[in-house]
């Protein structure tokens, strides 16, 4: 008998996937809808914890034999032609009294990507995506891309999380696309993830998969934008500099800054492992702009990092050898070498599913189980979907480190809280002038640790 506790008990797995069906834009909130809310957050709790605690993986195995993953991906798509199409007309109509309900929908979106970034860790769910790989490399550009418009407007310059005297003053509309925005923010960094999977099981994928990688939305260079744009590295309002891991920001003083974080590496090794791959890029034209701007990444890849990923040196190598070529490589125009190619179908079905319906018959529905909706159902609601969250579940099995303890080694502190020196340990109460980060007890116990202090001061004064 298991010693882990679980979000679902062991007979109840088989029928929870088999419940599983695919809902179309226009049925979003109905209470068929609703339950398969619930139920997805406990698979996706349960797979969580069945991969964390190295059990077998009973979700995983579930979801593939009962042909569901077509299903999940269907599901992220309805919901986002759901959040693009209708959401902005039902928040037209009127200031919703509550935004439970509409946070909820968006929320569905991001849990099915945890889950999908869970189970696609093996090559085997990677195969059993079939042609419906096409729709998920479609859904991860644009995820990814609306990452990039994010971090362009200064996302992460503004926060994801508001002082609470912005907080108390903005409408309901404004909550809504404040946490959208941080929902989309997520999404996209889960994305980044699963593109990497992908990518690590091309060869189980359909042949239009590498095209549509290359020729379509122009992975290298996406890429490489994400690694430039850095979205897992913030600065808090505080001065204290911040990184991305598991799915929340986490404080990083000193040297914790320069530690890489899960998905920067699977970020750096996707990268790598497009542009080794000789058959991708015989399909990927280098031309004068993509030499540009993949080029850009080798400036990041310093001493620092490929400490921590020595995979990454022929990566270095090619890159600087990519800078200095003259001659564009791949085929001219990246024409295809596919005859036939299969497309993706889910966005369009579900777009011509809703057409054929109306937007406005799809609108006045979704008004009168999101705007005009009763405080009693609300609650009720709510009730049932906060207890099927279940975070404090979650948190007893994230398996990290104690941040706590880890910010205070990065920041020179000692077990009373007291700042150190950063050469000998002693008590300390200048700061080094550049970075404002890292103290020191005298002018030459600083001069003695600069050697060792350079490229970390240097990385804290660009950030």
């Amino acid at each position: 008998m298991s010693s882990f506790p679980c979000a679902i008990f062991p007979d109840e797995i088989e029928p929870f996937v088999l419940s599983l069906r695919p809902y179309e834009v226009a049925d979003i909130g109905s209470i068929g809808w609703i339950e398969q809310h619930e139920v997805l957050l406990k698979l996706c709790q349960q797979a969580f914890i069945e991969a964390s605690t190295k059990q077998e993986e009973v979700i995983k195995e579930r979801l593939m034999l009962e042909g569901k993953l077509p299903l999940l991906i269907h599901e992220l798509f309805s919901v986002l032609v759901w959040r693009t199409k209708v959401l902005p007309r039902l928040l037209a109509l009127k200031n919703p009294d509550s935004s439970f309900l509409l946070y909820s929908v968006i929320y569905h979106e991001a849990n099915i990507g945890s889950l999908l970034e869970t189970i696609l860790y093996h090559r085997s769910t990677c195969e059993a995506l079939g042609s419906n790989a096409l729709d998920l490399i479609d859904y991860c550009a644009q995820a990814i891309g609306r990452l990039v418009g994010l971090l362009a407007q200064g996302y992460n310059d503004r926060e994801d999380d508001p002082p609470p005297e912005v907080l108390l003053n903005e409408s309901t509309e404004e909550e809504i696309c404040r946490m959208e925005r941080g929902l989309e923010f997520r999404i996209g960094m889960k994305c980044l993830s699963i593109v990497s999977y992908l990518v690590d099981g091309l060869d189980q994928l359909p042949l239009s998969a590498a095209t549509r990688l290359v020729r379509e939305h122009d992975f290298p260079c996406l890429i490489a934008e994400m690694l430039n744009a850095k979205p897992w590295l913030r600065r808090s309002r505080t001065g204290i500099f911040e990184k991305f891991r598991n799915d929340c920001w986490q404080p990083a003083v000193g040297d914790a800054v320069l530690m890489v974080t899960e998905t920067e590496a699977q970020t750096w090794f996707c990268l790598y492992k497009l542009l080794f791959n000789g058959d991708l890029m015989r399909d990927y034209e280098i031309n004068n702009y993509r030499q540009r701007e993949i080029g850009k990444c080798v400036g990041l890849l310093n001493e620092n990092l490929l400490d921590q990923l020595p995979a990454l040196v022929p990566l270095k190598q090619h890159l600087c050898s990519l800078q200095v070529t003259k001659e564009a490589s791949g085929t001219p125009g990246g024409r295809a070498t596919l005859l036939l190619e299969e497309l993706p179908e889910l966005k369009d079905k579900l777009l011509s599913t809703a057409r054929r319906i109306g937007w406005d018959v799809i609108v006045e529905r979704h008004r009168k189980i999101f705007i005009d909706v009763q405080q009693e159902d609300i609650r009720e609601m709510a009730k049932r979907i906060t207890t099927a969250y279940n975070m404090e579940l979650m948190e007893n099995y994230t398996t990290k480190e104690d941040e706590q303890e880890r910010a205070r080694r990065a920041a020179n502190l000692d077990n009373s809280g007291v700042k150190v020196c950063g050469q000998c340990g002693a008590s300390a109460t200048k700061k080094c002038s550049k970075c404002l980060n890292v103290f020191y007890c005298s002018r030459e116990c600083q001069v003695q640790n600069w050697p060792d202090h350079k490229e970390l001061c240097h990385q804290l004064k660009i950030g």
